[in-house]
């Protein structure tokens, strides 16, 4: 039987057609381990493209790995891909052209010896002079690494996890695939605290941080799907947890100004990050606009953070770069590292002036890894400037244990 059609990258969105496919026809594509039967909706003729899975609007959509525009309108599977439903991301703002062109590359080395293959939420704990990061899916784990002694910790886990935080005390708090839950990290037990997306199980727990009151801010996601199913959450001191937006794809970077007027927030998937009105004493957000729309860079923002003169930081994931955006959302600055999926970021060390990156090498071939020898592992960078110390959760409890 001839080849109809071809999925050229196992996480595609798209497939073309090889030869004309009628309106109902139900065809097969496969990449890798990845094998999507789809039926048409409508008529594809020779070298278009059609959705293999739902799609929504505003999705950077892939072909061949790459990001080719992004959607205008939501789409369904086996329906056309083209330019009445897809859009160009390749403007570039010519302040951020400049930026981008004159890249600094500085010095990284990397921390520890584990290797993650999804690395993130570095967090440093400045009471035991201890880093803690994450390992988010297929090898889910802890992580810990004393920076005076070098003794490393790993906490093998059961289920996805997508961030940890601070207490004040010895036990962090996490959100895992089933919702948040206290970890205690000297017998590796969890303590369930709410799970707000119970009756979504595909759904997993995604990045999170605490606002400036100790209120723990986490967005969900459901990683093998083309639709915003994603919503941002607020955990509060008293353990009640509030869905607060829906809408996203990857919720990533959650971070905050240096007067608490604005929320930053990136959805990787999407390419851009947002910036929201922030009422901190409530604890409430208002209007949101684009800060940075990072849809005609190659990989999408992920983690970020806030330094001590107020710009942000973000890891550009599948970009291979930190991003220094100022307060109007421009690039101030464009740092290159020797990986191309950094993570997330955080500041560290003596006085907050060093910055811990994660990184990744989730979807990497031998060839890939062979080129990349610091991919996965933590690196750290002085970036000339100092950072601020994470908040601790304030909820009931917490430093208690």
């Amino acid at each position: 039987m001839p080849l109809e059609a071809a999925l050229l990258k196992p996480n595609d969105d798209v497939a073309t057609a090889l030869v004309d496919l009628a309106a109902g026809a139900r065809v097969r594509v496969a990449s890798g381990e990845v094998v999507r039967d789809v039926a048409l909706v409508d008529a594809i003729a020779t070298g278009h493209k059609f959705a293999v899975r739902d799609l929504s609007a505003g999705l950077r959509v892939r072909k061949y790995g790459e990001c080719i525009g992004r959607l205008s309108r939501d789409v369904a599977a086996g329906a056309h891909v083209h330019d009445h439903n897809l859009e160009t991301s390749a403007r570039r703002d010519p302040g951020d052209e400049s930026a981008w062109t004159r890249q600094q590359a500085l010095p990284a080395r990397p921390l520890g010896t584990a290797r993650t293959s999804v690395g993130e939420c570095p967090l440093f704990d400045a009471r035991s002079n201890r880093l803690w990061w994450i390992d988010v899916r297929q090898t889910p784990a802890i992580h810990a690494l004393d920076l005076a002694s070098g003794d490393e910790r790993r906490w093998p886990l059961e289920e996805d996890i997508g961030a940890i935080a601070l207490t004040g005390g010895t036990r962090l708090l996490a959100a895992l695939r089933s919702g948040f839950a206290y970890f205690e990290p000297d017998d590796g037990r969890f303590t369930p605290l709410v799970d707000p997306e119970g009756d979504l199980p595909h759904n997993r727990m995604n990045d999170g941080r605490c606002d400036r009151a100790g209120r723990f801010w986490c967005g969900s996601m459901n990683p093998d799907s083309g639709r915003a199913e994603g919503s941002l959450y607020v955990l509060d001191a008293a353990l009640r947890c509030h869905r607060v937006q829906g809408g996203y794809f990857t919720p990533n970077g959650i971070a905050w100004s240096l007067d608490d007027r604005t929320m930053y927030i990136a959805d990787t998937r999407r390419g851009r990050i947002d910036a929201f009105d922030y009422d901190a004493d409530a604890g409430e957000i208002g209007a949101r606009r684009t800060f940075a729309d990072l849809g005609a860079l190659p990989g999408g923002p992920d983690g970020a953070c806030v330094d001590a003169e107020g710009l942000l930081w973000s890891a550009q994931f599948d970009g291979g770069c930190l991003i220094r955006y100022d307060a109007q959302g421009r690039m101030e600055r464009v740092v290159r590292l020797p990986v191309t999926k950094p993570t997330s970021c955080a500041f560290g060390g003596r006085d907050y002036r060093e910055l811990f990156v994660t990184t990744a090498t989730r979807g990497m071939s031998a060839s890939q890894l062979a080129a990349e020898p610091l991919a996965g592992r933590v690196l750290v960078l002085d970036v000339g400037v100092a950072g601020l110390p994470p908040v601790p959760f304030a909820g009931r409890d917490a430093v208690h244990r």
